[in-house]
């Protein structure tokens, strides 16, 4: 009965496996090397520069969204001025005339500013179709590109 026993408990005692204490201080150690490497890779700016992008991009899709939804001559768009944006709508279909700027989704204010420079200036308009009238926009000093016949901004 005792050589039993002993034949049991050695074979517990001799398998060949990590505790999982051990697995979970790896674990512990991988999570921050990994925190010290992302934080040291991305600067307040350019996180900053991404939300503003990710931002206009939504702002975009929000004027071409209003625009699929209009009578054909009117379109929605938005006009970029130095560091800050406005949501317009060319009711005359002339490309040039707007009314007054209109409220952006998620802004208390008609326009939105950016601390960031480097910011461009123009107009996207947006047809019925939800085709642009521009092909690139830059802001913050990244381009957002916008394919012509189907809208896709990217």
């Amino acid at each position: 009965m005792i050589r039993r026993k002993t034949a049991i408990h050695l074979k517990f005692i001799n398998s060949n496996g990590f505790t999982m204490i051990e697995i979970v201080a790896v674990l512990i150690v991988l999570g921050i090397i990994a925190a010290v490497a992302i934080s040291r890779g991305l600067s307040v700016n350019d996180v900053t520069a991404q939300s503003e992008l990710e931002t206009l991009k939504g702002h975009l899709r929000f004027a071409q969204s209003r625009a699929m939804n209009e009578i054909s001559p009117t379109k929605w768009g938005i006009q970029v001025d130095g560091s800050s944006y406005t949501l317009v709508r060319n009711l005359s279909g002339d490309n040039t005339t707007f009314d007054s700027p209109l409220f952006l989704p998620g802004e208390s204010s008609a326009t939105h500013t950016t601390t960031i420079s480097g910011a461009g200036s123009g107009t996207v308009l947006f047809d019925d179709w939800g085709s642009p009238s521009a092909i690139t926009v830059t802001f913050v000093g990244r381009s957002i590109s916008i394919t012509p016949n189907t809208g896709f901004i990217e």
